[in-house]
């Protein structure tokens, strides 16, 4: 083995030195972090990221400050150094230095030219400039004197003749070559379709009579054949009578031999399709990849005509397989012997042969397609009820286009540095301890310094909002097991939460619960998933335009996803007659959508007495719950044994037994607007609002309350009192919040379905985004469960003829025993005299309670002496005042 000179060992060495060196660098550069080290900025962190250490983070760091993007050549350019020193370690006294000179000012063109383009044109690389320091410099010593287009034509010049330079390549031939290729590209593209044509044909022509029936005469052509047979693609090519192989063909397109009688138009006896055919039908057949079979159906039918009226042809002709069920129903088509060729009906009629008269017109088919197209329907209706499945399918919503970080590294560390420095100038040592990017907002986790009061960042939330040039900064007081407060900031760009990501999630698929419900995502884009069953009722409130109907529609379709008609049964009520009307027919209803709403105080008191007939059934059963009480009569009825109704008598029915118990489903009661429905009935609504919310829950009666209008007159105590799980949108103020919330917080919300979630048993509400639903999603949904089945209304819900025994207290029905008052006769006298219906009046007359006043005047109210009380408590007096002696 010879030893290397002196000189050669120098060169080896220095490429394997420039071979590890572009590597060092190539990993360096890779493996880039902004926050190490380096030679332009010091290191925030302590742990260095990259992969060849501190060094290549500060020679990583070098290099994209003075080159940019052009950094990333660099380990390449050192590589192929190393590898022509290699190469040429022989030659090294034949060098030509002015090549070399040449190339040395080529690269160095290229670099200023791509730099400087780059600086002007492309984005920044992390917090470096695109081109660099050099890019940098030379771009703007540029631009002043020729602007931006001429100083990127000029830099492009650069590029151009250091490529030259560097190379030896001539852009001539960089030019020639491309022609050439597009023009080699352009003929490939034009050949394709022939061999295309080239390749169909073949297999077409393998079903041809000669194939099929073994025999080289072309006169015993048998049609039906050439129709039928499928394409055989893995048979061997076969000679034809006329000598010519198929598949090894001079031309690229096979022929495809005919005999005459079957092509009487044609003046060659062969059909040939070839790149000199002048046919029209035969170029119209090419743009269809090759040999259409229908064209060859529409020639071939004059020999079928001839040889319809042999009777050979009509015994070798095969019946169409999809229509044997149709021939066997069809006696006509039995007895005279025709049998269907398969091709449309449109065809069959014209098809029928004129001059054979052995069927008369009454015996031929009609119509035979008939049957078999509604068998078809049938088998498609089938098909498409049970394609539906058991729930609607998620494919119904809209995919979601949400970025997992909406926010860098880079941002979050720029973000937390401003805020600690923002609070220093009013006066406050805070160090930002966690960072929580989420889809709208960044929380901001702060561990304040000793001595510093939460309630004086409270304070100044408004101020910090100004400082960080935010719509709001909401501050978080108290953050549950953690002992640092919560700084919320919006995002500079704002992700769409959609209900497709959040409904699809686990947390929603395995909860068994048929009243789990998804609200949206958290602020670190988590779904979030609540049980109506747990809560029982809920309170949504919120301006106009915060997103409340959007986010009760993400309830309704949570329900409509998670559950079946027998599990949970709705009762909607919008006095608005646009948001909720879309669920119209749907068979998870009760009763249809109630706009008027006096039949909406109807369908709250049918509610109020089924309550009381489900717990007069539970008590009979001894079971707690609604759920104790579906789970022993479902037992029951698998043992065979099912329960009668203990409830049931037999004056009230025309039966003589019992009927049996069956499974009672969950009521979910929806109003969009419940101010306005408080407004135009009254008082009273919101005493059957109460009543359901303080006994409804085991019963399985489940209020969802919406309102834009969150005031003390409208959520009162007695519905906050009952109803403790809330949910709030934007509002415009920190009393509207307070009223909601018993706290503030709501009023810096950012809109859009941005919402505080209260949760039963939990002071500290939680945040979330809501989901967002379009109108067409929702359509899809309530199509998809109209098709399924129908809604099986009740009839008494809203007429209120069921409810004349179900009455809120004081209320008396007119066939009751109640024993009246004895002040009952002067107090009616006294009102219907005086036409004044207020308790307070008859108190000070009688000089009696206020207890027994008020339920004088509701006496009276049940006997028609005097009306409702009004939306602003004043009674009519109806009854005449009696006649004077």
């Amino acid at each position: 083995m010879a030893r290397l000179t002196g000189v050669q060992r120098l060169l080896e060495a220095g490429m394997i030195v420039a071979s590890v060196f572009a590597f060092f660098i190539l990993l360096a550069l890779a493996s880039f972090h902004p926050g190490d080290p380096g030679w332009s900025q010091a290191g925030l962190q302590l742990d260095v990221h990259n992969w060849v250490g501190a060094t290549g983070a500060w020679v990583a760091d070098l290099l994209l400050f003075s080159f940019g993007w052009l950094a990333y050549l660099l380990p390449f350019c050192f590589a192929f150094i190393g590898w022509f020193l290699f190469q040429h370690v022989k030659d090294l006294d034949e060098f030509d230095y002015l090549t070399i000179g040449l190339r040395i000012i080529g690269g160095l063109l290229i670099a200023l030219g791509v730099t400087g383009i780059a600086s002007i044109n492309f984005n920044d690389l992390y917090n470096f400039s695109a081109g660099g320091f050099v890019g940098d410099v030379i771009s703007s010593a540029l631009i002043p004197y020729f602007n931006t287009a001429g100083t990127i034509l000029l830099l492009l010049c650069f590029s151009c003749t250091g490529f030259t330079l560097l190379t030896g390549i001539s852009w001539l031939d960089i030019i020639d070559g491309l022609g050439s290729a597009t023009i080699w590209f352009g003929r490939k593209t034009i050949t394709v379709p022939q061999q295309l044509i080239g390749l169909e044909m073949p297999r077409l022509a393998l079903s041809s009579p000669e194939k099929s029936a073994g025999q080289g005469s072309d006169d015993s052509l048998d049609v039906t054949t050439l129709r039928a047979a499928p394409p055989a693609e893995d048979e061997k090519p076969t000679k034809t009578s006329t000598g010519r192989t198929y598949g090894s063909s001079n031309r690229d397109e096979p022929s495809f031999s005919i005999p005459d009688e079957v092509f009487a138009d044609e003046e060659e006896p062969e059909y040939t399709l070839n790149e000199g055919s002048s046919d029209k039908g035969d170029t119209k057949d090419s743009k269809s990849s090759g040999f259409s079979f229908s064209s060859l159906k529409e020639k071939v039918m004059p020999a079928k005509e001839k040889a319809s009226s042999e009777p050979e042809v009509e015994k070798s002709e095969p019946t169409f397989s999809a229509f044997d069920d149709v021939s066997e129903t069809d006696n006509t088509s039995t007895e005279s012997g025709i049998n269907t060729p398969p091709w449309t009906e449109e065809q069959t009629a014209a098809q029928q042969p004129e001059t054979s008269g052995t069927a008369p017109a009454s015996q031929k088919p009609k119509a035979p397609t008939t049957l078999a197209e509604a068998v078809a329907a049938k088998k498609a209706e089938k098909a498409e009820i049970a394609a539906l499945g058991p729930m609607p399918s998620f494919e119904l919503l809209d995919r979601p286009n949400r970025k997992e970080n909406p926010i860098t590294q880079e941002e979050m560390d720029m973000l937390s540095r401003l805020v600690e420095d923002k609070l220093k100038d009013f006066n406050i040592e805070a160090n930002v301890v966690g960072v929580y990017p989420g889809p709208v907002i960044t929380r901001f986790e702060l561990d304040l310094a000793p001595g510093v009061k939460v309630s004086k960042i409270t304070g100044l939330s408004k101020d910090l909002a100004r400082a960080m040039s935010a719509m709001s900064v909401r501050v978080v007081e108290v953050i549950p097991g953690k002992s640092v407060i919560g700084l919320e900031l919006p995002n500079k760009k704002r992700e769409m939460v959609s209900l497709k990501e959040v409904i699809t999630c686990d947390a929603f698929q395995s909860n068994k619960s048929a009243l789990t419900m998804v609200l949206g995502a958290d602020i670190s884009g988590k779904p979030v998933v609540v049980d109506l069953a747990k809560m029982p009722h809920l309170l949504v409130a919120g301006t106009t335009g915060s997103g409340k109907s959007v986010g009760v529609n993400v309830m309704i379709l949570s329900l409509l996803y998670k559950s079946k008609p027998e599990d949970v049964r709705m009762i909607m009520i919008d006095p608005k007659m646009l948001e909720l009307s879309v669920y119209e027919g749907i068979p998870h209803l009760l009763a249809e959508v109630v706009t008027d709403m006096k039949e909406a105080a109807n369908a709250l008191r049918w509610c109020v007495g089924e309550m009381e007939r489900r717990y007069k059934l539970m008590s009979a059963l001894g079971v707690r719950n609604l759920k104790g009480y579906n789970a022993k009569v479902l037992q029951a009825i698998e043992d065979g044994e099912p329960i009668k109704d203990p409830l049931w008598r037999t004056e009230d029915s025309m039966e003589q037994e019992a009927p049996d118990l069956e499974k009672l489903p969950a009521i979910v009661v929806v109003v969009d607007e419940f101010a306005d429905m408080m407004m135009i009935v009254g008082k009273k609504v919101e005493e059957l609002i109460a009543r359901i919310a303080q006994k409804a829950r085991a019963a399985g009666i489940h209020l969802i309350l919406a309102t834009q209008r969150p005031s003390v007159d409208v959520i009162t105590g007695l519905i906050k009192a009952n109803i403790p799980t809330r949910i709030a949108f934007q509002v415009s103020s920190k009393i509207d919040s307070r009223t909601i919330l018993d706290q503030q917080g709501a009023e810096a919300l950012l809109g859009m379905g941005d919402m505080l979630y209260l949760p039963p048993g939990s002071p500290v509400p939680t945040r979330v985004h809501g989901a967002f639903v379009d109108d067409h999603e929702v359509h899809a949904v309530v199509s998809d469960w109209q098709k399924r089945g129908k809604p099986n209304y009740i009839d008494e819900i809203l007429n209120g003829e069921s409810s004349a025994e179900i009455l809120l207290p004081g209320e008396a029905s007119e066939n009751t025993d109640e024993e009246y008052d004895a002040f009952f006769d002067e107090a009616v006298a006294f009102v219907t005299e005086t036409r004044r219906a207020s308790v307070s009046s008859v108190q000070r007359k009688f000089r009696i309670g206020y207890n027994r006043a008020a339920r004088l005047v509701e006496q009276m109210e049940a006997n028609g002496v005097v009306s409702s009380p009004g939306h602003n408590g004043n009674r009519e007096v109806l009854a005449p005042p009696a006649p004077k002696e």
